[in-house]
């Protein structure tokens, strides 16, 4: 045992006294089992206590865990990888191109990596042609990551909704650019305040921008352009308030959309910066991706709701209002009855519609869907289910109050509003309240049938028992 103590310890004395980073860590865990003085050094760790609590994939940037996969299969299958990296200094953050030599030293008993160790030589110190080398493997780096970030993007923006696209569109710009916070904001209206949607980084988050001039933001929401600040304390075209307040100093912004600004993609530091042609061009392509998804789903929110809406009036149709009348059932109960329907058929309209034609028998049903709004409460639904068929649902409402309204819409005048002739058309209502163990069909039913009674006694409205 004494000539392997003896080795042991020789090989512990070289490590200690390479000039190079040398460092020793778990496969399997990725934990640091060692670190020689000159890797501390490089990397900003004092101690063994900070050693041991670090990962080997915290010592890479992001161009550096590009080249991940690619070094774990050789790893795996030859058992050793060399090339160019990049580290980061875990005080001051600064990027460190290095040449790296990385190799097992131990296996499991099933032949798998358990031990590796690598051997880093820090390329700020080498010579220049190292330097070139490196800069043009960041560069390949970059543009690989780049467009595997956009393929990810791209596909989340095929069935993803707006705040996963959007979210993703944050972090995507955050990462690959190494600012401080990148956010997505949408216009609520041209030239309005712009509303985050997605925001990260650096506390506090933004909520909103201010529009136009008021912030930079709202300066390329309102140009249409992208909008580059070096350093805010030489910004003369918009105010930089709240990055002040922000603690940010220089930042771009690129509008979302083509032909009308749909929104902003922003990404700020805290400290003066260039922002690269190559930087916003990727900018520009991660907005490219979300005019496409918004695109997509403004499409998709558009089919749905004509799918749940009448075409002539605007009002949910049969499918939306038998939804809310199951949310209604659906609800815990209360003092009041859980739901109200009232079933409405206008008597004499195809009187009126014979006289004024089609068309202005559908502008007597739009003016008559306008008043129905008007005399309903806020939570209540109104919706046309035919030709002159409409019904209401009144959720968490007392008997007297649904006997309000049935009376308001008997009181209602059609024809008032019929091009201006005041035709002999009135409402019959049937009210319907639900009872224990009520369902949608039977509820809808019961009122059914109370508008049937109030259309033979002439009574305007019957409440069925």
């Amino acid at each position: 045992m004494e000539p392997e103590t003896a080795d042991t310890r020789m090989s512990m004395s070289v490590i200690a006294h390479a000039a190079h980073l040398v460092a020793v860590a778990d496969y399997g865990t990725g934990r640091l089992i060692q670190l020689n003085p000159a890797g501390r050094r490089l990397m900003g760790l004092v101690d063994e206590a900070a050693v041991t609590a670090r990962r080997a994939p915290e010592f890479f940037t992001d161009v550096g865990l590009v080249q991940a996969p690619e070094m774990e299969t050789a790893l795996l299958e030859q058992g050793q990888w060399e090339g160019r990296s990049e580290f980061r200094n875990f005080v001051t953050g600064e990027p460190i191109p290095v040449t790296l030599s990385t190799f097992v030293i131990e296996h499991t008993e099933d032949h798998r990596p358990a031990v590796i160790a690598c051997i880093a030589q820090d390329l700020r110190t080498a010579p220049e042609h190292e330097h070139r080398l490196h800069t043009a493997l960041e560069a390949s780096a970059y543009r690989a990551r780049e467009q595997q970030v956009l393929a990810e993007l791209s596909r989340l923006a095929v069935d993803g909704d707006l705040d996963a696209v959007a979210a993703a569109a944050a972090d995507a710009a955050a990462a690959l650019m190494g600012v401080n916070c990148a956010s997505v904001a949408r216009a609520a209206e041209p030239g309005g305040t712009l509303q985050v949607l997605a925001y990260r980084g650096q506390p506090p988050a933004a909520t909103v921008f201010a529009p136009g001039p008021d912030s930079q933001p709202g300066y390329a929401a309102a140009t249409g352009e992208v909008v580059i600040c070096p350093d805010r304390y030489g910004e003369r075209r918009f105010a930089t308030a709240a990055m002040s307040a922000r603690r940010l100093r220089s930042g771009v912004c690129v509008p979302i959309g083509a032909e009308t600004v749909w929104g902003v993609l922003t990404a700020h530091s805290a400290r003066p910066r260039e922002y690269t042609d190559r930087e916003v061009m990727f900018l520009r392509s991660v907005t490219a991706v979300l005019a496409a998804a918004i695109r997509r789903i403004d499409a998709e929110e558009a089919l749905r709701y004509q799918s749940l809406h009448d075409p002539l009036t605007g009002l949910p149709n049969r499918a939306l209002v038998r939804r809310r009348i199951d949310a209604a059932l659906d609800a815990p109960p209360g003092p009041e009855s859980p739901v109200a329907v009232l079933l409405i058929d206008l008597d004499g309209f195809k009187i009126l519609n014979d006289r004024l034609g089609h068309a202005g028998g559908d502008d007597a049903l739009i003016r008559w869907a306008e008043q129905l709004r008007t005399v309903v409460r806020p939570t209540d639904t109104v919706a046309r289910i035919g030709g002159d068929e409409f019904l209401i649902v009144c959720p968490a409402i007392l008997a007297e109050d649904a006997l309000t309204i049935a009376t308001r819409i008997t009181e209602l005048q059609v024809g008032d509003h019929a091009v201006g002739q005041g035709l002999p058309v009135a409402a019959s209502v049937g009210i319907a309240l639900a009872g224990p163990g009520e369902t949608r069909e039977r509820l809808i039913r019961r009122a059914d049938t109370a508008m049937y009674q109030a259309k033979a006694t002439g009574t305007g409205y019957a409440l069925a028992p």
